[in-house]
Protein backbone atom coordinates (compact mmCIF):
# COMPACT_ATOMS: atom_id res chain seq x y z
CA UNK A 1 0.00 0.00 0.00
CA UNK A 2 1.08 3.32 -0.85
CA UNK A 3 2.39 5.74 2.00
CA UNK A 4 -0.05 8.80 2.43
CA UNK A 5 0.67 12.09 0.18
CA UNK A 6 2.13 14.72 2.31
CA UNK A 7 3.35 17.74 0.04
CA UNK A 8 6.70 19.22 0.69
CA UNK A 9 7.49 22.16 3.13
CA UNK A 10 8.29 24.99 1.62
CA UNK A 11 12.13 24.62 3.25
CA UNK A 12 12.18 20.79 1.42
CA UNK A 13 10.76 22.60 -1.95
CA UNK A 14 14.06 25.15 -1.94
CA UNK A 15 16.02 22.68 -0.82
CA UNK A 16 15.40 20.23 -3.80
CA UNK A 17 15.06 23.41 -6.27
CA UNK A 18 18.71 24.18 -5.10
CA UNK A 19 19.61 20.66 -5.56
CA UNK A 20 18.30 20.83 -9.21
CA UNK A 21 20.52 23.61 -10.13
CA UNK A 22 23.59 21.61 -8.88
CA UNK A 23 23.11 18.40 -7.37
CA UNK A 24 26.72 18.22 -6.17
CA UNK A 25 27.00 21.76 -4.31
CA UNK A 26 28.31 21.82 -0.99
CA UNK A 27 25.93 22.40 1.86
CA UNK A 28 27.66 25.52 2.87
CA UNK A 29 26.59 26.99 -0.68
CA UNK A 30 23.13 25.26 -0.07
CA UNK A 31 22.91 26.64 3.00
CA UNK A 32 23.78 30.44 2.19
CA UNK A 33 21.43 29.81 -0.86
CA UNK A 34 18.51 28.54 1.44
CA UNK A 35 19.38 31.99 4.16
CA UNK A 36 20.11 29.01 6.51
CA UNK A 37 22.80 29.41 8.84
CA UNK A 38 24.03 25.60 9.52
CA UNK A 39 25.11 23.55 6.67
CA UNK A 40 24.79 20.38 9.02
CA UNK A 41 21.15 20.98 9.41
CA UNK A 42 20.41 21.39 5.83
CA UNK A 43 23.06 18.34 4.77
CA UNK A 44 20.11 16.57 7.96
CA UNK A 45 16.93 17.55 6.23
CA UNK A 46 18.32 16.19 2.52
CA UNK A 47 18.97 12.82 4.13
CA UNK A 48 14.97 12.53 5.84
CA UNK A 49 13.93 13.37 2.33
CA UNK A 50 16.80 10.70 0.28
CA UNK A 51 16.12 8.35 3.64
CA UNK A 52 11.78 8.62 2.70
CA UNK A 53 12.13 8.62 -1.23
CA UNK A 54 10.80 11.87 -1.36
CA UNK A 55 13.72 13.36 -3.41
CA UNK A 56 16.91 11.51 -4.85
CA UNK A 57 19.92 12.41 -6.77
CA UNK A 58 21.46 10.17 -9.26
CA UNK A 59 23.59 10.67 -12.78
CA UNK A 60 23.63 8.67 -16.26
CA UNK A 61 25.42 8.66 -19.41
CA UNK A 62 23.11 10.91 -22.10
CA UNK A 63 23.60 7.95 -24.67
CA UNK A 64 23.38 10.48 -28.06
CA UNK A 65 26.61 12.43 -26.81
CA UNK A 66 28.20 8.94 -26.77
CA UNK A 67 27.03 7.73 -30.23
CA UNK A 68 24.50 5.48 -28.77
CA UNK A 69 21.00 5.91 -29.39
CA UNK A 70 17.88 6.41 -26.90
CA UNK A 71 14.34 5.25 -28.03
CA UNK A 72 10.88 5.85 -26.71
CA UNK A 73 9.34 2.42 -27.01
CA UNK A 74 5.01 2.20 -26.53
CA UNK A 75 4.14 -1.39 -26.29
CA UNK A 76 0.24 -2.99 -25.70
CA UNK A 77 -0.64 -5.44 -23.55
CA UNK A 78 -3.03 -8.77 -23.22
CA UNK A 79 -6.16 -7.70 -20.48
CA UNK A 80 -4.78 -8.07 -16.89
CA UNK A 81 -0.99 -8.30 -17.80
CA UNK A 82 0.05 -4.66 -17.91
CA UNK A 83 1.23 -4.59 -14.14
CA UNK A 84 3.20 -7.54 -14.18
CA UNK A 85 4.66 -6.51 -18.05
CA UNK A 86 5.41 -3.43 -16.31
CA UNK A 87 7.16 -4.80 -13.49
CA UNK A 88 9.33 -7.04 -15.52
CA UNK A 89 10.28 -4.80 -18.16
CA UNK A 90 11.47 -2.02 -14.54
CA UNK A 91 13.69 -4.93 -13.44
CA UNK A 92 16.31 -4.80 -16.78
CA UNK A 93 18.99 -2.04 -16.63
CA UNK A 94 18.41 -1.22 -20.12
CA UNK A 95 14.59 -0.15 -19.52
CA UNK A 96 15.68 3.41 -18.03
CA UNK A 97 12.04 4.07 -16.99
CA UNK A 98 8.71 2.47 -16.99
CA UNK A 99 5.51 4.03 -17.04
CA UNK A 100 1.82 2.35 -17.27
CA UNK A 101 -0.60 4.98 -19.44
CA UNK A 102 -3.82 5.33 -20.51
CA UNK A 103 -4.48 6.46 -23.99
CA UNK A 104 -3.85 4.68 -27.05
CA UNK A 105 -1.17 2.53 -25.18
CA UNK A 106 -0.43 0.61 -22.82
CA UNK A 107 3.24 1.05 -21.91
CA UNK A 108 5.70 3.87 -22.30
CA UNK A 109 9.21 2.84 -22.28
CA UNK A 110 12.48 4.69 -22.34
CA UNK A 111 15.04 2.59 -23.67
CA UNK A 112 19.29 3.63 -24.43
CA UNK A 113 21.29 1.09 -26.79
CA UNK A 114 25.10 1.39 -27.76
CA UNK A 115 23.99 1.13 -31.79
CA UNK A 116 21.04 0.90 -33.71
CA UNK A 117 21.97 -2.85 -33.88
CA UNK A 118 22.23 -3.43 -30.47
CA UNK A 119 18.76 -1.42 -30.10
CA UNK A 120 16.98 -3.99 -32.48
CA UNK A 121 18.60 -7.12 -30.74
CA UNK A 122 17.06 -5.96 -27.05
CA UNK A 123 13.48 -5.49 -28.50
CA UNK A 124 13.83 -8.43 -30.34
CA UNK A 125 15.22 -10.89 -27.98
CA UNK A 126 14.53 -9.26 -24.55
CA UNK A 127 11.43 -6.82 -24.45
CA UNK A 128 8.76 -8.51 -27.46
CA UNK A 129 9.81 -11.61 -25.60
CA UNK A 130 7.75 -10.54 -22.23
CA UNK A 131 4.40 -12.96 -21.41
CA UNK A 132 1.67 -10.29 -21.92
CA UNK A 133 3.32 -7.86 -24.20
CA UNK A 134 1.28 -8.00 -27.53
CA UNK A 135 2.91 -5.16 -29.87
CA UNK A 136 5.47 -2.37 -29.67
CA UNK A 137 6.01 0.52 -31.31
CA UNK A 138 9.68 2.35 -31.26
CA UNK A 139 10.48 5.76 -31.73
CA UNK A 140 13.95 7.10 -31.73
CA UNK A 141 15.03 10.21 -30.10
CA UNK A 142 17.04 12.56 -32.70
CA UNK A 143 17.56 15.50 -30.53
CA UNK A 144 16.35 16.11 -26.83
CA UNK A 145 15.10 19.96 -26.15
CA UNK A 146 14.84 19.39 -22.82
CA UNK A 147 15.32 16.69 -20.12
CA UNK A 148 14.69 15.83 -16.55
CA UNK A 149 17.97 17.44 -15.33
CA UNK A 150 16.51 20.83 -16.93
CA UNK A 151 13.54 20.95 -15.37
CA UNK A 152 13.03 23.17 -12.13
CA UNK A 153 10.28 23.98 -9.61
CA UNK A 154 11.17 27.57 -8.85
CA UNK A 155 11.03 27.92 -5.64
CA UNK A 156 14.38 29.72 -5.35
CA UNK A 157 15.13 33.47 -6.74
CA UNK A 158 17.50 34.12 -9.72
CA UNK A 159 20.55 35.10 -7.10
CA UNK A 160 20.18 31.57 -5.62
CA UNK A 161 20.41 30.39 -9.07
CA UNK A 162 23.31 31.91 -9.61
CA UNK A 163 25.27 31.43 -6.14
CA UNK A 164 25.17 27.57 -6.75
CA UNK A 165 26.00 27.13 -10.31
CA UNK A 166 29.14 25.06 -10.83
CA UNK A 167 29.84 26.88 -14.11
CA UNK A 168 30.02 23.89 -15.98
CA UNK A 169 27.43 26.02 -18.73
CA UNK A 170 30.48 25.92 -21.18
CA UNK A 171 31.48 22.60 -22.65
CA UNK A 172 34.91 22.19 -24.43
CA UNK A 173 34.07 21.95 -28.43
CA UNK A 174 34.75 18.10 -28.64
CA UNK A 175 33.57 15.49 -26.69
CA UNK A 176 35.20 13.45 -24.53
CA UNK A 177 35.70 9.19 -24.62
CA UNK A 178 34.06 7.47 -21.66
CA UNK A 179 36.86 5.34 -20.41
CA UNK A 180 36.22 2.65 -18.06
CA UNK A 181 36.92 4.66 -15.24
CA UNK A 182 34.35 7.17 -16.60
CA UNK A 183 31.85 4.26 -16.60
CA UNK A 184 32.56 2.95 -12.95
CA UNK A 185 32.35 6.40 -11.76
CA UNK A 186 29.11 7.12 -13.84
CA UNK A 187 27.60 4.10 -11.81
CA UNK A 188 28.55 5.06 -8.35
CA UNK A 189 27.04 8.85 -9.16
CA UNK A 190 23.85 7.20 -10.45
CA UNK A 191 23.36 5.36 -7.11
CA UNK A 192 23.86 8.49 -5.94
CA UNK A 193 24.92 12.03 -7.39
CA UNK A 194 26.31 13.33 -4.37
CA UNK A 195 28.79 10.54 -3.79
CA UNK A 196 31.95 11.70 -2.40
CA UNK A 197 34.95 12.22 -4.32
CA UNK A 198 36.57 10.12 -1.45
CA UNK A 199 34.14 7.36 -1.85
CA UNK A 200 34.13 7.67 -6.00
CA UNK A 201 38.14 7.41 -5.37
CA UNK A 202 37.85 4.35 -2.66
CA UNK A 203 35.76 2.39 -4.44
CA UNK A 204 37.14 2.92 -8.25
CA UNK A 205 40.51 2.80 -6.85
CA UNK A 206 41.99 5.90 -7.97
CA UNK A 207 42.91 9.38 -6.49
CA UNK A 208 40.52 11.70 -5.13
CA UNK A 209 42.67 13.99 -8.13
CA UNK A 210 41.68 11.85 -10.78
CA UNK A 211 38.21 11.20 -9.49
CA UNK A 212 37.40 15.10 -9.89
CA UNK A 213 38.94 15.73 -12.81
CA UNK A 214 37.22 12.83 -14.79
CA UNK A 215 33.70 13.76 -13.53
CA UNK A 216 34.33 17.28 -14.49
CA UNK A 217 35.50 16.47 -17.79
CA UNK A 218 32.67 14.56 -18.19
CA UNK A 219 29.98 17.13 -16.85
CA UNK A 220 31.99 19.74 -19.17
CA UNK A 221 31.36 17.80 -21.79
CA UNK A 222 27.72 16.96 -21.29
CA UNK A 223 28.42 13.20 -21.69
CA UNK A 224 27.22 12.78 -17.92
CA UNK A 225 24.57 14.49 -16.82
CA UNK A 226 23.38 14.97 -12.87
CA UNK A 227 20.05 15.17 -11.48
CA UNK A 228 17.67 15.81 -8.61
CA UNK A 229 14.49 14.37 -8.80
CA UNK A 230 11.61 14.92 -6.19
CA UNK A 231 8.70 12.84 -5.91
CA UNK A 232 5.58 14.07 -8.44
CA UNK A 233 2.74 13.77 -5.72
CA UNK A 234 4.30 15.54 -3.25
CA UNK A 235 5.09 18.63 -5.20
CA UNK A 236 1.15 19.48 -6.42
CA UNK A 237 2.45 17.52 -9.44
CA UNK A 238 0.04 14.51 -9.76
CA UNK A 239 -0.28 13.89 -13.41
CA UNK A 240 2.09 13.42 -16.05
CA UNK A 241 1.02 14.01 -19.74
CA UNK A 242 3.25 12.73 -22.58
CA UNK A 243 2.11 14.86 -25.86
CA UNK A 244 2.39 13.34 -29.23
CA UNK A 245 2.60 15.24 -32.40
CA UNK A 246 3.66 15.97 -35.41
CA UNK A 247 5.02 19.60 -37.08
CA UNK A 248 6.66 20.30 -40.53
CA UNK A 249 10.24 19.10 -41.11
CA UNK A 250 11.29 22.34 -41.23
CA UNK A 251 9.52 23.33 -38.23
CA UNK A 252 10.90 21.02 -35.89
CA UNK A 253 13.63 22.19 -34.22
CA UNK A 254 11.42 26.41 -33.62
CA UNK A 255 8.46 23.96 -32.08
CA UNK A 256 10.54 21.70 -29.99
CA UNK A 257 12.84 24.64 -28.37
CA UNK A 258 9.36 26.40 -27.89
CA UNK A 259 7.69 23.33 -25.86
CA UNK A 260 10.70 22.76 -23.71
CA UNK A 261 10.41 26.43 -22.52
CA UNK A 262 6.52 25.75 -21.29
CA UNK A 263 6.93 25.79 -17.29
CA UNK A 264 5.33 22.51 -17.14
CA UNK A 265 7.22 20.62 -19.53
CA UNK A 266 10.22 17.86 -18.10
CA UNK A 267 11.31 16.88 -21.44
CA UNK A 268 10.60 17.43 -25.43
CA UNK A 269 12.63 15.62 -27.80
CA UNK A 270 12.41 15.01 -31.54
CA UNK A 271 11.51 11.58 -32.43
CA UNK A 272 11.09 9.38 -35.97
CA UNK A 273 8.70 7.73 -36.96
CA UNK A 274 4.38 9.19 -37.31
CA UNK A 275 4.72 11.50 -34.42
CA UNK A 276 7.92 13.70 -34.70
CA UNK A 277 8.06 16.16 -31.47
CA UNK A 278 7.19 14.43 -28.12
CA UNK A 279 6.65 16.38 -24.86
CA UNK A 280 5.96 15.15 -21.43
CA UNK A 281 4.62 17.55 -18.32
CA UNK A 282 4.07 17.46 -15.16
CA UNK A 283 0.71 18.47 -14.44
CA UNK A 284 -1.35 19.70 -10.77
CA UNK A 285 -4.80 18.01 -12.57
CA UNK A 286 -6.36 15.91 -15.14
CA UNK A 287 -8.34 19.00 -15.97
CA UNK A 288 -4.92 20.75 -16.87
CA UNK A 289 -4.07 17.69 -19.92
CA UNK A 290 -6.76 19.66 -21.71
CA UNK A 291 -5.12 23.24 -20.88
CA UNK A 292 -2.37 21.65 -21.35
CA UNK A 293 -2.62 20.63 -24.93
CA UNK A 294 -4.60 24.02 -25.55
CA UNK A 295 -1.36 26.42 -24.33
CA UNK A 296 0.73 23.98 -26.49
CA UNK A 297 -1.32 24.80 -29.92
CA UNK A 298 -1.75 27.80 -29.38
CA UNK A 299 1.24 28.61 -28.95
CA UNK A 300 2.49 26.99 -31.75
CA UNK A 301 -0.19 26.52 -34.42
CA UNK A 302 2.26 24.73 -36.65
CA UNK A 303 2.00 22.05 -34.36
CA UNK A 304 -1.00 19.05 -35.05
CA UNK A 305 -1.46 17.01 -31.52
CA UNK A 306 -1.79 13.48 -32.66
CA UNK A 307 -2.48 12.18 -29.25
CA UNK A 308 -1.64 12.45 -25.37
CA UNK A 309 -0.79 9.60 -23.00
CA UNK A 310 -1.91 9.82 -19.68
CA UNK A 311 0.33 8.19 -17.15
CA UNK A 312 -1.54 5.88 -14.37
CA UNK A 313 1.86 5.06 -12.68
CA UNK A 314 5.20 5.39 -13.31
CA UNK A 315 6.98 2.06 -11.98
CA UNK A 316 10.27 2.87 -12.80
CA UNK A 317 12.34 6.67 -13.58
CA UNK A 318 15.87 6.79 -14.99
CA UNK A 319 16.80 3.46 -12.70
CA UNK A 320 14.59 4.84 -9.75
CA UNK A 321 11.52 2.02 -8.98
CA UNK A 322 8.90 4.23 -7.59
CA UNK A 323 6.03 3.47 -5.66
CA UNK A 324 2.08 4.30 -6.26
CA UNK A 325 2.70 7.83 -3.83
CA UNK A 326 5.76 7.94 -6.23
CA UNK A 327 8.63 7.80 -4.01
CA UNK A 328 12.11 5.98 -4.56
CA UNK A 329 11.65 2.89 -3.08
CA UNK A 330 14.75 0.69 -5.00
CA UNK A 331 17.84 1.41 -7.79
CA UNK A 332 17.89 -0.95 -10.59
CA UNK A 333 21.81 0.12 -11.72
CA UNK A 334 21.22 1.82 -15.27
CA UNK A 335 22.86 0.07 -18.55
CA UNK A 336 23.17 0.78 -22.08
CA UNK A 337 22.03 -1.84 -24.36
CA UNK A 338 25.33 -3.03 -26.00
Amino acid sequence: MARKTVMLSESDLALVNALQVWPRAPWSAVATSLGVRSADAVARRWERLAARGDAWTTAYFRALSTGGCVALVTARCRPGTKEQVATTLAADSCCLSVEITAGTQDLLLTVAAQDLEALNHYLVRHVEQVPGLTSTTTALVTRFYSEGANWRLHALGASAHAALDPGLSQPPASPIAATGLDRKLAGLLSADGRTSYARLAAKTGTSQATARRRVTAMLRSRVLALRCEVAAPLVGLPVTATLRGRVAALDVDRVGAGLAGLPPVRMCAAVTGEHNLVATAWLPSISAVQQFEQVATRNFPALEVHDTLVNLRTVKRMGRMLDRSGRATGFVPLRTSA
